[in-house]
């Protein structure tokens, strides 16, 4: 399902096409899925979605300020000797300079409505590599994972409807 899902997303990108010219800011949606190993071999699998804009400079797409902002909703499940041990939402506020690299800063949520903070930091464009700290009860997790997005520019997908 979630590769049909990723196929159906990049087809759909790639289907709008546009002039080159922007607003000022341009929205995206980027959902995403992420694999990660904790300190303790926890292996973890996320699903999450990111709303955010890029900052523009200019009339035309090649003059984007390569400055993104943006907010991430998502699920994590953490699974330990083939069984779900833990599950978790979580949110985080980002920023990411050129797609390339990035940070985050938010919260994860149990099933009781404990809140642990969380920071992430990433390398990379369509695949991420990552690193989390949770400090979870006085006590930090560190995670490692790779991760896979999809940014769709929502201004195409809208703009297209007026062609």
């Amino acid at each position: 399902m979630v590769y049909r899902l990723t196929i159906l997303l990049f087809m759909i990108g790639c289907a709008f096409g546009h002039d080159g010219s922007h607003s000022f800011l341009t929205p995206y949606i980027s959902p995403g899925i992420q694999i990660g190993i904790t300190e303790d071999s926890k292996l973890s699998l996320s699903f999450q979605v990111t709303i955010g804009s890029g900052i523009k400079i200019g009339k035309h797409s090649e003059d984007t300020f390569p400055l993104f902002l943006g907010r991430t909703y998502g699920i994590r499940a953490y699974y330990q000797k083939n069984s779900l041990s833990e599950m978790y939402k979580y949110y985080d506020y980002q920023i990411s300079l050129m797609s390339v690299v990035g940070a985050g800063k938010g919260k994860l949520i149990d099933k009781d409505g404990n809140v642990s903070k969380r920071t992430k930091y990433w390398l990379g464009a369509f695949g991420l590599m990552i690193y989390e700290k949770i400090y979870f009860h006085n006590q930090v997790q560190k995670q490692f994972g790779i991760s896979g997005v999809l940014p769709v520019p929502l201004l195409l997908i809208i703009d297209s409807g007026n062609n």
